[in-house]
């Protein structure tokens, strides 16, 4: 039975590359299926390489959850800390600072629109910020967290959060969890891809000769992608007309106090730098676009850590058929994305949930592959339009860059989310959205887009009901943040914590 089991062989022992075969051995029938493994002379962590941190996204929880993978001992194994949101600093315009966090902003009155009461009391002279009726951003704010309630009706069940972790170690947790699922690693390095007569991927000629051959390749050697674009020559689609940005400095700063439970971008002269907190220290990234001639002292952060800076090349963009013929690209090699928003580990996530949904029973699968690059482009190119929209909508005027990628049109999706909202303060939501809309609004009002009017429901609430809503909002998000411990110190008992069913 065991030599009639299928292969499914991973090229890249890149956290991508884990992450699938973890998916994989999980959930396919061990009876049918093994999961091969076959690393690189080059391997990094397959999403693009920025540096040595990652932001997770909320939605991070259920995955790591159907895997059996303990929170609190992977925070301990990646030094990792909480993420409520994420803090802006000169997007909307110079010495501006915005914060979007995860999970709920507000709440509804009835059938109106928190969003839509706030664009009410804004029409009516009052200044109110969103984010002060957030409880992730107010607890954020006061340096502490929790993790939410499950009881739907308090207030402290209306946020999420991410993790922040480092790719290291992240990396040793997914081999972990993969091989306690059956997967197993190659005897030894890959060397070539060979070809059969038909086009599709016969096998894996690793270093030592041997051969591997498999039902269906999956690539996650990150941009390179080794086999869907060096192998198969499938096309790549460049978004550098919007998203310029293409070289990039890491590095890692020592910083032994307690890390804040979000982390923070802030624009520079043409680009961005980035700071992402974990146990121990601090991971630093600047994004800049060479087309540019504007001097943005890049070299910061690898002078201020006493380490060699690791540069990066890269450009935005995706590959034109993720799943081709018998191989299916996770990860950079299927998409790159510059990391101003966490959407790295969320693409890679979806697109495993989605292959094993759609996983064929021949090396052919013209029909589950056209379904899986319909679902996977529409999902990279909302997570696309989500970073578009933030420089789009950029607020710094008389300055080149941010002049030149304000003034780029955009997408036609992004161009009719944008102008619906503007007008009323309504959000269009497609088909495999990467955010929500509630992400979108947050997103927009940080940038001070307003809508030029509010909704009719919004308008039939009498301004006293609107403002009483919101006092009482405001006074129980204060009062839930209160119970909350520093970040600091929740996370030093997570890190703490015994694994789950360890005797007391």
């Amino acid at each position: 039975m065991q030599e009639d089991r299928q292969t499914v062989a991973i090229l890249g022992g890149t956290v991508a590359g884990w992450m699938a075969a973890a998916t994989l051995a999980r959930r396919l029938p061990r009876q049918r299926y093994r999961v091969v493994i076959v690393e690189t002379a080059q391997d990094g962590d397959g999403l693009g390489d920025f540096g040595t941190t990652l932001t997770a996204l909320p939605s991070i929880r259920p995955f790591h959850e159907s895997l059996g993978i303990d929170e609190n001992l992977l925070l301990r194994a990646a030094r990792g800390s909480f993420a409520l949101g994420v803090a802006f600093a000169g997007w909307a315009a110079r010495d501006t600072a915005a914060f979007l966090p995860f999970g709920a902003v507000g709440a509804p009155l009835g059938p109106a629109a928190f969003h839509q009461l706030l664009t009410r009391l804004r029409q009516e002279g009052r200044s109110i910020r969103a984010t002060d009726y957030s409880i992730a951003a107010i607890a954020a704010q006061a340096g502490r967290f929790a993790r939410p309630s499950g009881d739907a009706r308090s207030v402290l069940s209306q946020y999420a959060y991410g993790l922040h972790i480092d790719s290291w170690g992240y990396l040793a947790a997914m081999r972990a969890t993969a091989e306690a699922h059956g997967a197993r690693v190659a005897a030894a390095p890959f060397q070539r891809a060979l070809r059969g007569g038909s086009g599709d991927i016969a096998a894996l000629e690793l270093a030592t000769g041997e051969i591997v051959s498999a039902l269906l390749f999956v690539d996650a050697t990150g941009a390179s992608a080794l086999l869907s674009g060096a192998a198969l020559g499938v096309g790549f689609e460049s978004w550098r007309h919007w998203l310029p940005c293409n070289q990039a400095i890491a590095a890692r700063v020592p910083d032994p106090s307690d890390p804040p439970p979000f982390g923070q971008v802030e624009a520079l002269a043409s680009g961005w730098r980035s700071m992402t907190p974990l146990a121990g220290d601090v991971g630093q990234l600047s994004c800049t676009s060479s087309a540019f001639d504007v001097t943005d002292g890049v070299e910061g952060p690898g002078i201020r850590s006493g380490e060699a800076p690791h540069r990066i090349a890269f450009e935005n963009g995706r590959r034109i058929a993720p799943w081709h013929r018998n191989c299916v690209a996770i990860g950079a090699a299927a998409c790159v994305l510059e990391p101003l928003h966490p959407v790295a580990l969320q693409l890679v996530q979806s697109a495993l949930a989605r292959l094993v949904t759609l996983f064929p029973n021949a090396a052919e699968a013209p029909v589950e592959a056209g379904e899986y690059n319909r679902m996977t482009i529409n999902e990279a190119e909302s997570a696309r339009d989500f970073l578009i929209a933030q420089y789009a909508t950029n607020g710094r005027t008389g300055e080149v860059f941010w002049d030149a990628v304000r003034s780029a049109p955009p997408p036609e999706h992004l161009a009719y989310k944008l102008a619906l909202f503007a007008s009323a303060g309504r959000m269009p939501m497609y088909d495999d959205e990467v955010f929500e809309e509630a992400d979108w609004i947050a997103l927009l009002d940080a940038q001070n887009v307003r809508p030029r009017r509010h909704d009719a429901l919004a308008g039939g609430v009498p301004i006293e009901r609107i403002e009483q809503h919101l006092a009482r909002l405001r006074e129980a998000i204060i009062a839930g943040v209160k119970t909350m411990p520093p970040h600091g110190e929740y996370l030093r008992r997570a890190h703490a914590a015994p694994p789950r069913g360890a005797a007391a």
